[in-house]
């Protein structure tokens, strides 16, 4: 994955301009959009082989009845934590485009977006003494490379805000007339956590 597309800066390539670095993240949202439409795919062929479809209340899922559940209050408010930093990321791109520095907003999108990952952490953690690749079968291996693969792009969004912070912190480029990177970035966390909420129903939920 390249963040170069994420973070296009404007200034180091001025042929390019923010329509099409727009129109750039939008098509590599549309392939990372592809790959989470693949994984969630074959979430279903396994969960049908396993439990026959249409999926029945009771039906034998996980497949183990051993395995540790899924930890559904902490990742409740660990979801809270991720919408409520789309709002937050909303809100400082709204205060940029009015002429101020949104940073407080950013600083905030990035404590809610770290949150998250480490409280993704701590359920890894927990659940690999008794869920994992080895020990869950079918069930453990799809379940951690779907949020695996989903915790990856939420740290990376993690890392493209605080760069953006740094960036308006340092030499306030961010302005009502230009900010095109901050406005990709923001594209790109949207995205992740639209995405999440979809895996947070499919795999805590349903």
């Amino acid at each position: 994955m390249s963040t170069a597309v994420l973070a296009h800066d404007p200034h180091a390539h001025r042929g390019a301009s923010p329509a099409t670095c727009k129109f750039g993240m939008i098509v590599f949202l549309f392939s990372e959009a592809m790959l989470f439409a693949g994984l969630i795919a074959g979430y279903f062929v396994l969960r049908w082989t396993a439990t026959g479809f249409p999926w029945q209340p009771g039906s034998a899922w996980p497949p183990d009845a051993s395995l540790p559940h899924l930890p559904v209050f902490l990742t409740s408010i660990n979801t809270v934590f991720l919408v409520s930093s789309s709002f937050t990321f909303h809100f400082g791109e709204a205060a940029v485009q009015k002429g101020k520095s949104g940073l407080g907003w950013i600083a905030l999108t990035i404590l809610l977006g770290a949150t998250f990952v480490v409280i993704q952490g701590f359920e890894w953690f927990h659940l690999h003494e008794g869920l994992w690749f080895d020990k869950g079968g079918i069930y453990g291996s799809s379940f951690f490379v779907i949020t695996g693969f989903h915790g990856l792009h939420v740290a990376i969004g993690v890392l493209l805000i605080v760069w953006c912070f740094l960036r308006q912190l340092m030499t306030r480029c961010f302005t009502p007339r230009h900010h095109p990177a901050l406005a990709n970035v923001a594209l790109y966390w949207h995205f992740v956590d639209v995405v999440w909420i979809f895996l947070f129903t499919l795999l805590y939920w349903v």
